[in-house]
């Protein structure tokens, strides 16, 4: 790959405007134009050529000595594995290429850092934890370097010792009345630990067992609430059985502060809905059919299954802007059935309302056979092939599922296809198969079977959809070995196009007579070869599974039972357990129902059904937060098809309704007065302060000690705070708002990061284990030891060669011109030679 043309000297192609200057003079002094011109284009050339063009080639290079960079993680938190082997792999590493070794110690553990500084060198070995607690994200940091060409690679170490470490996970402000799930978070280095857990709520206990552990991080939930406003403090400690090597990380304290009921604002006429009795038990909450002007006094607005037209788009836009939380909750008026696409609410919210474009779900097309070969009659089952391949067709057709979208292509004399539609209703179906049942050997030809343009055709439908891709060919067998190059060619590069398919086959009539179509039908041999070239086998289907469906030949129609509704289920499954609304929340319900709608670029997608479609979407709008909930308010109906999302309004599940109010309300506090902000902090790791206020400075003090705060904003200002000795006193007063101090944040993610190599590995590096290190890893380096260099390359020689074709060009013509002149003069004097004579 080359990058266009620049110039070494730029300023020598100034003389061009003189030279075009002094070529317009000599054409007003009558010198001829065409000559002038082309000495302007003759020398221009030449001093383009003089003025160094080049052009930067982007070349790849092997280094058979490539350079290594081993960085050595030396921080406390690495006592638990053995130390000296960072040096032990530089040692093994430098006789054979040059190689350096960095090393770094301490209490905080900068290792994104330390990669972003160490990649000069095109290789990176690194060997530590892979717990980054400071700086650069060690992830983002690797990402970031592999784009430059550095490739990282890591060994992964046993730990020699055991750890444990215990935090609390829970919200800071919390409302009072309510019960709150503190989650006490339980993590080891190894896989067996014994322990005592201890658990004291305002000195009082409320949790003590003893717990054994397999697994590296463990959460056990507490449940409590509490009837006074004000700070209150938690403390949980873990007392080992088992090998502990750190004693500092056994104890965490948490201070939560205890607020009053947020007022929120729900719009709904369905004050019976499970939706409404958690949210007025939980809040403030007034009740309305229709969006008020002033909404001032709510914290967040929950929108219920309302329509685009009920809804004041600006009057939202306001509110959320200005750092309030909208929830809007589907259902059968909301959403895709309630006209949100393209409207002013679907502006602000983190979805687009239609189907059909999520990337994520599934996808089948079905290449089936309709060639002439096709209206052979099965000896087995009397049926023609055709009717059995319409009816197995037909069959998937009615039992693929509402989430998956479905395409068909059929094969013959020529291509006929069905474009890909979501099944998610009866009507698209019964289409589907009443155009199958069209498709006939007349159709499309008596003889040909090309089968091979069928699979194009698949192909290029799959480019439009994106998700799970599955194909499924269904035939007799009888396939022309005059397209089975091409077929071949087609699906063997199925697995880089990510398409997973499937090969039947419906008759075992060309088993036994395919001497009589040879030698223009390959038999079943060559359909395997087909199927091998996705490393598939061809099922054959025996009698009893070809006529396990009702076709066409049937010749008496059966009663027509009675309807029944039809409840299809969808279980949910949680999409990003680290956002604040689904972390340690453990999702088990299904429901029948849901809106159809795409996330948007930049938004979060939480919780999904487990074929992709999106149910909890957030993201933020101007200081606000937006959540998009696209089930129901799980509300019983005499109506078949609801509630939609009953169970994810009862039991544990549904935790997730109050956390995803919790999350768009925000701060539940009211903002009067002089507000704190400012959570629990980590020994040696300074704690940001947020205040807001309208007093011009605001006075806070740290446990009766003012602090110095800085102006960020016309109501905001902010302070740090460092306190870096939790044995002396674990909680703090700030003005009323209180904050504990732990453990250095070094010892809270103890033992080997298993995210480590998949990351390494996604960016095209390697982990390895200690016994491989030796052995492998100057091999796999120096074998990868690939890097791309930017090569300057001249480019004077097409303007040279331009410079000199048009020179000679020039002379030609000239020398043609004066032979053409000269001619008449020197036919003259012979003719006047032979007068003469």
């Amino acid at each position: 790959m080359e990058i266009s043309t620049q110039f070494e000297h730029p300023y020598v192609l100034l003389l061009i405007s003189p030279l075009i200057l002094a070529g317009l003079y000599y054409i007003r002094r009558g010198v001829s134009k065409w000559i002038i011109i082309s000495r302007i284009i003759i020398l221009s050339l030449l001093i383009m050529a003089l003025a160094s063009p080049f052009s930067l080639g982007i070349n790849t290079v092997r280094d058979d000595a490539p350079k290594i960079t081993v960085i050595s993680d030396d921080t406390m938190s690495m006592d638990l594995f053995n130390k000296d082997l960072g040096k032990k792999v530089f040692d093994a590493l430098q006789p054979k290429t040059p190689t350096k070794f960095r090393e770094f110690a301490g209490i905080k553990s900068p290792i994104g850092d330390e990669v972003i500084g160490a990649s000069e060198n095109n290789n990176l070995v690194l060997l530590t934890d892979g717990n980054a607690n400071y700086g650069k994200d060690l992830f983002d940091a690797i990402s970031l370097v592999s784009q430059t060409g550095t490739r990282v690679f890591a060994v992964e170490q046993k730990p020699l010792h055991n750890d444990a470490s215990v935090e609390i996970v829970s919200s800071k402000n919390i409302i009072i009345g309510n019960e709150n799930v503190f989650n006490v978070v339980v993590r080891q280095a190894g896989n067996d630990l014994r322990y005592k857990l201890d658990v004291e709520i305002d000195g009082k206990s409320v949790y003590s067992d003893s717990v054994t552990q397999k697994e590296r991080e463990k959460s056990i939930p507490i449940t409590g609430s509490f009837s006074a406003l004000g700070s209150h403090k938690l403390k949980a400690t873990i007392t080992p059985a088992t090998e502990d090597r750190f004693k500092l990380n056994n104890v965490f304290y948490r201070s939560v502060f205890v607020v009053p009921k947020p007022k929120v604002l729900a719009v709904t006429i369905d004050t019976g809905s499970p939706l409404y009795t958690i949210t007025s038990g939980l809040y403030d909450a007034t009740n309305t059919g229709s969006l008020p002007a002033d909404l001032s006094p709510y914290k967040t607005v929950i929108i219920d299954n309302k329509g685009a037209v009920e809804i004041n788009a600006d009057i939202l836009r306001n509110f959320v802007s200005n750092g309030r939380g909208l929830v809007v909750v589907g259902g059968d008026m909301s959403y895709d059935k309630g006209k949100y696409n393209n409207s002013p609410i679907e502006a602000m919210l983190p979805i687009i309302s239609r189907s059909g474009e999520f990337k994520g779900g599934r996808t089948i097309i079905i290449v089936f056979d309709s060639s002439g070969s096709t209206a052979t009659i099965d000896s087995e089952t009397g049926y023609s092939q055709i009717e059995l391949i319409r009816a197995n067709v037909n069959k998937i057709v009615k039992t693929i599922d509402r989430d998956s979208s479905l395409g068909l292509v059929a094969f013959g004399g020529n291509i006929e296809k069905k474009e890909i539609n979501l099944m998610n209703n009866d009507a698209i179906r019964k289409e589907y198969e009443d155009w199958v049942q069209e498709i006939g050997p007349g159709q499309l030809g008596v003889n040909p079977t090309n089968f091979d343009d069928g699979l194009r055709e698949a192909v290029e439908m799959f480019k439009k959809v994106s998700g799970t891709k599955e194909l499924i060919m269904i035939s007799d067998g009888a396939l022309h070995a005059d397209n089975m190059e091409s077929g071949i060619k087609i699906v063997s590069n199925f697995k880089d196009q990510q398409i997973s398919p499937q090969f039947i086959q419906l008759s075992t009539v060309f088993l036994t007579e395919k001497e009589k179509y040879a030698p223009s039908i390959a038999g079943p041999s060559t359909y395997e070869d087909l199927a091998a070239a996705a490393n598939k086998k061809i099922l054959i289907l025996n009698p009893d599974e070809r006529i396990n469906i009702q076709t066409e030949k049937s010749s008496e129609a059966a009663p027509t039972p009675a309807p029944t509704p039809t409840t299809h289920e969808y279980p949910l499954a949680t999409i990003d357990s680290n956002h604040f609304i689904t972390k340690y929340l453990n999702i088990t319900a299904s429901i029948t129902g849901y809106n159809d709608v795409i996330p948007k670029l930049g938004s979060d997608r939480l919780v999904a059904t487990t074929r992709g479609k999106p149910i909890l979407t957030t993201w933020g709008f101007g200081l606000g937060r937006v959540a998009a909930f696209t089930t129901d308010n799980g509300n019983p109906s005499t109506d078949p098809t609801r509630p939609w999302a009953s169970e994810v309004y009862s039991g544990e599940n549904s935790r997730l309704i109050s956390s995803m109010i919790n999350w768009a309300i925000g701060d539940p506090r009211p903002k009067e007065g002089d507000v704190v902000n400012a959570e629990d902090i980590w020994a040696g790791t300074a704690g940001k302060v947020i205040v807001t206020s309208d007093k011009q400075p605001p006075q806070v003090n740290l446990d009766g000690a003012p602090l110095e705060l800085s102006r960020t904003g016309p109501t905001t200002y902010e302070t740090s705070i460092n306190l870096d000795n939790p044995n002396t006193e674990n909680f703090h007063d700030l003005s009323g708002y209180g904050i504990a101090v732990n453990y250095p944040l070094e010892y809270r993610e103890i033992g080997f990061n298993e995210k480590l190599k998949s990351v390494i590995e996604s960016n095209g590096g390697r982990v390895y284990k200690e016994d491989e290190v030796e052995g492998l890893l100057f091999l796999d380096i120096k074998e990868k030891a690939v890097r791309t260099v930017n090569e300057p390359k001249s480019e004077k020689e097409p303007y040279l060669l331009a410079a000199l074709v048009l020179f000679l060009t020039e002379v030609i013509i000239r020398r043609i011109k004066d032979y053409r002149k000269e001619r008449p003069v020197i036919e003259e004097n012979q003719l006047r030679t032979q007068v003469a004579e």
